[in-house]
């Protein structure tokens, strides 16, 4: 062999090749050629070992390389298919050892561990004794000392207890989920450990079953005291807290519920922020906090619990047009729950989405605003023009609407031919002019077909001939796979245009053939 390769360095970049070129989801490939490794060639084994388990170790396979007799794994017992770890005897200091040699190789720990047995997913069930007894072997360090990424669920003091053990300074990703419906004791002083506990922690995820103001405080002054955070997803975050993130120059994802009635005393920079989630009460609390900010998002979405009528919309189109760069952004959804009463409905116009429209570079935009959204074919070819790089665009898909779609036909070209990298197009489309047609040529269209769209969704649209329908959609989209509709079997004023949707994607289907 080669004296290089003796060398670790040549060694590491090789072995980590292995890994990369093994495109496969699970990697079989590359787990079996590591662990050929590992076992064949002692120069290769300490390298080989290191990578195997950096990018495929657990805490269960580590307990399954002790003994069988202390854990006593058995999957064909478990009616629900999942490896069960029981503790079966005494912790020795010789399975302690075993332990120990591959969990200081251990990167990343999950409590849902997935293996792979005869060709199944297996759920892996460590038993909470045998845990405890790993932890309570060597108080002085982590359980993982190397570990850099953690995914915990509390559901009372004994997960804490745990956790606490697993915790380590190299760690810089964290996914927390508090699942405690009564109350646990010490964890609003273990969240508040964690910033100097981890000190060089990154992602930092909080989720709870129920998130009292306490646990929210306690989650707001760990975030003030974490400088390092590129990603944070957690609950309610008050104004305080995001005056003091909008400073961080790391963070580029933030994922958050907005405080009712916060009110922001700044403007907020958040200079280097790619991707942001807001869940607001109601619209006017997203506009005020958009308005707040100048930055170079790529991502925005916005979730809001209350009915908005379209004036506040069109005036949080204007707020976006203004804070967030033209160049940058590449993906918008906004969403809205309520749906509006029949007495208050309005509808949102062409000239309400103007600002949307010097967005040139957006790839993805999805409104379920619960409001309507009025466009004829002049709008369809100016939103087509202004989008060409549109791959997924979704208008009101769950919103039936008490006003007939202005968009015919011609306005579904315009998207077709302007925009050959759609993928998903969902909107509303009035047919009647294809219905009305005797002759089924359709010379208007040409040779117009687009070659990439999979999906298309109809939404409410209202068709009495579904086989002209069919026809015409199966001469301009030969890739769609089906098309999908919102009318519901099972509502009586609903079942009539189901009924008619459901044979035109029958004979959509038949006539690609």
């Amino acid at each position: 062999m080669s004296r290089c390769l003796f060398i670790p360095e040549i060694q590491l970049s090789i072995f980590q090749w292995i890994f990369v070129l093994d495109a496969s989801h699970e990697r079989h490939a590359a787990q079996a050629t590591l662990a050929a490794l590992a076992r064949t060639c002692s120069a290769f084994h300490h390298i080989a070992l290191d990578i195997l388990w950096q990018q495929f170790g657990t805490i269960a396979r580590a307990i399954q390389c002790m003994p069988h007799d202390l854990w006593g794994g058995d999957a064909i017992k478990s009616e629900s298919g999942c490896i069960c770890l029981k503790l079966h005897r005494h912790l020795t200091k010789d399975d302690w050892n075993i332990f120990r040699r591959y969990a200081l190789r251990i990167r990343h720990l999950s409590l849902a561990t997935q293996d792979v047995r005869r060709g199944k997913k297996l759920m892996v069930d460590i038993d909470d004794e045998l845990l405890a007894c790993l932890a309570s072997m060597d108080a002085t360090q982590p359980l993982l000392p190397n570990l850099t990424s953690l995914e915990w669920i509390i559901y009372d003091e004994r997960d804490l207890r745990l956790i606490r053990r697993i915790m380590t300074k190299s760690l810089t990703s964290l996914f927390l989920e508090v699942w405690a419906i009564s109350p646990v004791p010490d964890l609003l002083q273990f969240i508040s450990s964690i910033a100097p506990t981890c000190p060089s922690l990154r992602k930092l995820t909080v989720h709870s079953v129920a998130l009292s103001s306490h646990l929210r405080h306690s989650v707001s002054q760990t975030l003030c005291h974490l400088h390092h955070l590129t990603t944070i997803h957690c609950g309610i975050l008050n104004a305080e807290v995001l005056n003091h993130l909008s400073r961080l120059p790391s963070l580029l994802e933030l994922k958050l519920a907005l405080q009712p009635n916060a009110e922001f005393q700044n403007e907020l920079l958040f200079e280097q922020l790619q991707v942001l989630d807001v869940h607001a009460q109601d619209i006017p609390s997203a506009v005020d906090l958009v308005s707040r900010m100048r930055n170079k998002l790529t991502n925005l979405s916005i979730f809001s619990d209350d009915h908005t009528g379209a004036s506040v919309l069109a005036q949080l189109f204007r707020r976006l047009s203004t804070s967030v760069s033209h160049y940058s952004l590449r993906r918008l959804q906004i969403m809205v729950a309520e749906r509006p009463p029949h007495d208050s409905f309005s509808v949102l116009k062409l000239e309400d989405l103007h600002p949307l429209l010097s967005f040139n570079r957006l790839t993805h935009v999805h409104l379920d605003i619960g409001c309507g959204i009025s466009l004829d074919d002049v709008a369809a070819l100016e939103l087509a023009q202004a989008w060409p790089n549109i791959m997924q665009l979704v208008l009101n898909k769950f919103l039936e609407t008490p006003l007939p779609s202005s968009m015919s036909p011609i306005g579904l070209m315009c998207f077709l031919k302007h925009c050959p990298n759609l993928l998903e197009l969902t909107l509303e489309i009035d047919f009647s002019f294809i219905e009305e047609q005797d002759d089924q040529s359709h010379y208007w269209v040409g040779d117009t077909t687009h070659q990439r769209l999979s999906i298309f969704d109809v939404t409410y649209s209202k068709i009495h001939d579904a086989a002209k329908v069919a026809a015409f959609l199966s001469g301009i989209l030969p890739r769609t796979v089906h098309v999908h509709y919102s009318w519901i079997h099972a509502l009586d004023d609903q079942r009539e245009y189901a009924e008619r949707w459901n044979e035109a994607s029958r004979l959509f289907m038949r006539m690609k053939r």
